[in-house]
């Protein structure tokens, strides 16, 4: 199996800026030795992101890169939270009263990504989306947008293809490591 990873553009969420909610996703996992990142894109979905930890017996990672222009990445405005988890969303459970609050856009198919490690990149390390093709659809090179701007990846060289995005080389701000979770539903 080539190399996975999700690829996730970061910006503002409800008034918070990144460097806050990674400080505060940092220490949660601290405190519970796990966060949750909500997101809403559905090529990071928890379907897809369970698949790919099945298929890998290496670590999953997930890549968060700034916008390709300042204010690319729209701020999320909301912040209903959620109160329980689950894999299979059949069986809910709680979160730790120790978490910090998980907020974001909290609808009928909400979910997050669970992580147990979390780092800021301390230097200037670049990704090239070129690198990379859509994890479920290897002929597609990725295209972060408003509506997919996380999509889980495979590693495939993807520089010929015509629908190749043109800012292909990012800033990556941090990195974060799936936990044995992956993703779940939240509500």
């Amino acid at each position: 199996m080539k190399p996975v990873i999700i690829i996730s553009v970061m910006g503002a969420h409800a008034g918070e800026f990144p460097k806050e909610i990674f400080s505060r996703k940092i220490d949660d996992i601290k405190k519970t030795g796990k966060t949750f990142w909500v997101i809403s894109s559905y090529k990071a979905n928890p379907t897809i992101i369970q698949k790919m930890k099945k298929l890998t017996y290496e670590d999953v990672y997930c890549v968060f890169i700034e916008a390709s222009t300042k204010g690319g990445a729209r701020p999320t405005t909301q912040s209903k939270q959620a109160v329980q988890y689950s894999e299979d969303k059949q069986n809910w459970n709680s979160f730790s009263k120790d978490l910090t609050p998980v907020t974001g856009n909290i609808a009928k198919n909400s979910h997050a990504i669970v992580f147990d490690e979390l780092k800021l990149s301390n230097e200037k390390s670049k990704i090239n989306l070129w690198d990379y093709a859509e994890f479920d659809n290897e002929d597609e090179p990725i295209f972060p947008k408003q509506g997919t701007s996380t999509i889980c990846c495979i590693k495939k060289n993807m520089s010929e293809s015509s629908k190749k995005i043109k800012s292909n080389l990012r800033d990556i701000i941090a990195i974060g490591r799936l936990d044995k979770l992956g993703a779940v539903w939240i509500r």
